[in-house]
């Protein structure tokens, strides 16, 4: 256990201006909860784009030192004045460094840029691999993203049936409820093209307002945690993706659960969480679930195109 790391807000730097939009998003969240940033540089021994190029691990603590002290100045710059904080310089592979600084993080924040198709090949996306694995909740906040102008924009969640699974929802009102927002519940599914138009014709206006019901329910079951909450219930007959980043283009977060291990089975990033992490325009909080929740079972007997937290 890294005790620095024990309720803060873990966020992943590369550099001086580089995750600044995220930095914003940390220190904000931070101060709101009374806790600490922890910045975290994680220096690599070998270049994979340069084959044969080794970097000693002298040499990359050293760099990742210069890279967080660099960043805390920025970080400080940002707000004007000093910032609870710690600093981690390691050497390893990033994603799996901040899955286990998450064990006992209250939060990991990443910043997202658009990679190359080569820089995939080779180093693979830490915002994905870590998103799949942390064992606390993980922002990630898109390059250059600021709060919209005026009142707090809205909190978006992306439910199954039913509102489930329960603390995804939970999330989502909480941090609603923290930062004044009005809450945006959101249901969307939609078949493979072969079956769609038969199933939907059948069964459209039924399910919308069967599904309109279950999540006015779910919603009201939370009303006395959270009363103070301004909550919209939406259901579309579109793909779950799609949905959620058009709603993303007004709203200060989008919130989406993760189901995790079970089994021999590991915990994986399924296909919308991907799709949305990619293409939303503010950030995106990707929450773990517990394998042992009933509602984890649910998602199963879903496709991908059904099930918004696959």
């Amino acid at each position: 256990m890294d005790t620095r790391t024990w309720g803060a807000v873990v966020v992943g730097v590369t550099g001086r201006g580089r995750e600044t939009s995220a930095l914003r998003f940390a220190v904000e969240h931070a101060r709101r909860e009374g806790v600490r940033v922890v910045l975290v540089h994680v220096g690599r021994v070998s270049l994979p784009t340069v084959p044969g190029l080794v970097v000693t691990p002298d040499e990359a603590i050293e760099v990742a030192r210069r890279i967080v002290a660099d960043v805390a100045e920025e970080l400080e710059e940002l707000v004007g004045g000093p910032v609870a904080h710690d600093t981690v310089a390691v050497t390893g592979v990033p994603a799996q460094v901040l899955v286990e600084l998450s064990r006992d993080a209250r939060l990991v924040v990443v910043q997202h840029r658009t990679s190359t198709a080569l820089e995939h090949l080779f180093v693979g996306s830490t915002t994905n691999g870590a998103a799949a694995r942390c064992h606390c909740p993980l922002v990630s906040v898109p390059a250059g993203w600021e709060p919209p102008p005026g009142a707090t924009a809205e909190v978006v969640v992306g439910v199954h049936e039913a509102g489930v699974p329960r603390p995804v929802l939970e999330t989502a009102f909480t941090w609603a409820d923290r930062t004044g927002a009005p809450l945006r519940v959101v249901h969307a599914w939609r078949l493979d093209a072969a079956y769609d138009d038969i199933i939907t014709h059948r069964v459209n206006a039924e399910w919308r307002e069967q599904q309109k019901r279950l999540l006015a329910a779910a919603v009201a079951d939370h009303r006395d945690a959270w009363p103070a909450v301004p909550v919209e219930v939406e259901v579309r007959h579109q793909w779950p993706a799609d949905v959620l980043v058009d709603d993303s283009r007004n709203a200060s977060l989008v919130v989406i659960g993760r189901r995790g291990a079970r089994g021999w089975i590991p915990e994986h990033l399924g296909s919308l969480a991907r799709a949305v992490l990619r293409s939303s325009l503010c950030p995106v909080m990707v929450v773990p679930v517990d394998a042992a929740d009933p509602a984890v079972e649910d998602w199963d007997l879903s496709a991908d195109e059904v099930a918004p937290q696959t």
